[in-house]
């Protein structure tokens, strides 16, 4: 009789295995508002086919949300690119407006220093020279003493790094 009692048992399973499958496929058809596709069997490939666009609707949405991620960062990033560049701008102009103040204070303490140090016209004269010299190749008496000053400074450091290097190295 055991043979019997499996056998039955295996059919009542396989009856309920195709009455589950009858009803999640009636819920489906359900969800989907019916089979108005036509044939018998065109029901389920409306199911499939809705599920399809559910699933392209939803990577849609996610590529509309990453399409407006980047378009946003890429906005912050040109403006940060404009921000960077006007102040470089505002920098060079800065740097710009000091040359021309230092420029133009050194200008005037040459001609005062001129006055005070002019003792024969001959010296006068070669001094002269060497500014229409210097003017012929585009850089003014004034440029020409601010770069020896700056010279001699960033020389002064130098050598006061290097003795602060020495007192390190030997400590």
């Amino acid at each position: 009789m055991r043979p019997l009692d499996t056998t039955t048992a295996s059919r009542s399973l396989r009856w309920m295995l195709a009455a589950f499958l009858a009803l999640a496929l009636a819920g489906s058809l359900a969800s989907c508002g019916g089979g108005g596709g036509g044939g018998g069997g065109s029901g389920a490939a409306g199911a499939a086919a809705h599920e399809e666009t559910a699933v392209s609707s939803e990577e849609a949405e996610e590529a509309k949300a990453i399409a407006k991620r980047r378009a946003a960062e890429a906005q912050s990033v040109k403006k940060e690119e404009a921000e960077l560049a006007a102040r470089k701008r505002r920098e060079a102009a800065i740097v710009k407006r000091q040359e021309e103040e230092e420029a133009a204070g050194t200008t005037k303490k040459k001609h005062a220093s001129k006055k005070k140090k002019q003792s024969s016209k001959t010296e006068g004269a070669t001094k002269n020279k060497g500014a229409k010299k210097s003017k012929a190749h585009g850089e003014t008496a004034a440029e020409k003493a601010a770069r020896a000053q700056f010279a001699k400074e960033e020389a002064q450091e130098a050598a006061a790094f290097k003795r602060r290097e020495k007192q390190e190295g030997a400590k």
